[in-house]
């Protein structure tokens, strides 16, 4: 019987994945790949540039981008049902962007395959706002300040975006547009970076909401600083 492994591949750049990740894509038998809308995989293609896939069976996860609690359900069962007849011969492990903590699909697919009997194992790796304020040479936090990490447009975002300490913003998608224009209301347009497909090779920065353009694409998280002296 075989162990379902959850792999983070980390932000984008395949040489901040770690040793362990490594030593277990390339360990298992079968690489299931999660994937939106039939396309190609991201985290499968930043695996690919840092461990041995060769020869490796790769199996598809067809996970839905929406918000249907019942239909979401019916996937994970069935996402669940089939990765439970490959651990029935062989070890399995997903890679997936960032840390697999945070956000990610995986540990609702893995709650369902440890109920019907199996082992899961979670690999940590880099998180995009870690990798993002590597990039920006800048730290989330100092001493005692809070950070706060907030999907977009969540029950009482705005008044989120009060509290004290630094603010990282994901799953911004679509309402980038809003969200720019909520920081701007605020006053926090000189104080938020921005960081779009943070580790890869199109990779940008910009250092206030002053310099965003408009074509933002999915991956993109902002970070809102704490107002510090930095003297």
């Amino acid at each position: 019987m075989g162990t379902l492994y959850g792999v983070s591949v980390g932000a984008g750049d395949p040489g901040l994945m770690t040793v362990k990740t490594v030593r277990i894509l390339e360990s298992c038998g079968v690489i299931a790949v999660p994937r939106t809308h039939g396309e190609n995989s991201l985290a499968l293609s930043i695996a690919e540039r840092a461990a041995d896939l060769a020869g490796k069976r790769k199996v598809y996860l067809d996970l839905p981008m929406c918000r249907h609690r019942k239909a979401l359900d019916r996937n994970y069962d069935e996402t669940a049902e089939m990765l439970c007849g490959l651990l029935e011969t062989e070890d399995v492990a997903v890679p997936t962007l960032g840390d697999i903590s945070v956000y990610s699909t995986f540990s609702r697919i893995a709650k369902r395959v440890e109920e019907r009997g199996f082992k899961a194992e979670i690999c940590p790796g880099v998180t995009s706002f870690s990798a993002a304020a590597a990039s920006l040479g800048k730290p989330l936090c100092l001493g005692s300040e809070p950070l706060h990490i907030l999907p977009c447009g969540c029950e009482d975002f705005e008044k989120l975006l009060d509290l004290r300490g630094t603010k990282v913003i994901m799953k911004t998608g679509s309402k980038c547009g809003e969200l720019i224009a909520l920081l701007r209301k605020k006053g926090l347009a000189l104080r938020t970076s921005v960081i779009e497909n943070c580790g890869l090779d199109n990779e940008r920065i910009f250092g206030s909401l002053d310099q965003v353009p408009d074509d933002l694409g999915y991956f993109t998280v902002f970070i809102v600083g704490e107002c510090r002296d930095e003297t």
